[in-house]
């Protein structure tokens, strides 16, 4: 919150606060009142206010699509018992992000025959922001809750809301793609069976 406090342009600290709350699965707005509470003492509070010139980015809903697949992974790599666990209801197809997608396809496989290797999976992109973006999956600490229960919880919600985004995107995809409508029959079979199932940590 010092550091931040040191970008006297409005659209250059809101960048950095939204680019290390999603690094750090932190609140966008609970760091931004952090870095206004540390101006506040400091002198600063009157220029750390929201910038108006409406450039600042809504997240949509395509953001909070990517959010939860890259969690997602992240809790798989992390822990493959779980995928093991979630496996009948979440497939790569699920991963309506292109590069997590991908990510996806290799880590399964990885996962199925007890080899996973990170750095495979990051190198088998050649842009080095995908490869940043891939590295972030297996980098990223997964948050603790107090409660085993609240963790079980808190990761079932995250695979319910996986599949409801890939749900909501291949119904909308039916039009147009002839494999949506065999997506959208399973993605619907799967919410149903998923309201019943609990992932054990």
């Amino acid at each position: 919150a010092r550091k931040l406090c040191g970008f006297a342009q409005d659209v250059e600290r809101e960048n950095y606060i939204e680019a290390i709350a999603e690094k750090y699965h932190i609140g966008f707005e609970n760091l931004r009142k952090l870095v206004l509470s540390q101006a506040a003492r400091t002198g600063f509070a009157s220029e750390l206010q929201r910038p108006k010139s409406g450039i600042h980015k809504k997240n949509t809903a395509a953001d909070a699509a990517k959010k939860n697949q890259r969690a997602l992974l992240t809790w798989f790599a992390d822990r493959p018992d779980v995928y093991k666990q979630a496996q009948s209801y979440i497939s790569a197809s699920d991963f309506t992000d292109e590069l997590y997608r991908q990510i996806a396809e290799k880590l399964f496989e990885g996962i199925g025959s007890g080899q996973v290797n990170p750095a495979s999976i990051i190198n088998m992109f050649e842009d080095a922001e995908q490869q940043n973006q891939a590295a972030l999956v297996f980098q990223t600490r997964i948050e603790q809750l107090e409660t085993k229960a609240e963790q079980e919880k808190a990761l079932h919600d995250l695979i319910v809301a996986v599949k409801s985004q890939s749900y909501e995107y291949y119904t909308g995809q039916m039009g147009t793609d002839v494999g949506a409508l065999d997506e959208v029959i399973k993605g619907k079979k799967a919410l149903e069976e998923l309201k019943n199932v609990h992932i054990v940590l």
